[in-house]
């Protein structure tokens, strides 16, 4: 297994504990959205940034379903979505650093990507 196939899998545990999080409490996507307004309103931030985030916003837009789809989809799509992703408001921090470090110890059992 090389980094980046660990790093994609970092991230959908990652955003299995948000989809738990989204599933317990619905109304937490009001946070992603705000968190996404003042992003898009920050004119110091660059527009592949922003388009990314309107990418999110019109997910967010079709209710939860279309959400814990797209952040639980192993596919290409997923993946490519989650590295943009706008959720980490909602990650509880204790677990966030529980993830990071139960992959962190994997590194030196990967090889470096393919180029």
């Amino acid at each position: 297994m090389n980094w980046h196939e660990v790093i994609d899998e970092r991230s959908l545990e990652l955003h299995g504990v948000i989809a738990r999080e989204l599933r317990a409490d619905p109304a937490k996507l009001d946070l992603v959205v705000a968190w996404i307004q003042r992003f898009l309103d920050d004119p110091e931030r660059g527009e592949d940034s922003k388009d990314a985030l309107r990418e999110w916003l019109g997910i967010i837009r079709q209710g939860l379903p279309s959400v814990l789809a797209a952040i639980e989809d192993r596919s290409d799509e997923g993946q490519r979505l989650r590295q943009s992703t706008p959720f980490a408001v909602l990650m509880p921090q204790d677990e966030r650093a529980r993830i990071f470090a139960k992959y962190e110890a994997l590194r030196t059992r990967t090889h470096p990507a393919r180029v």
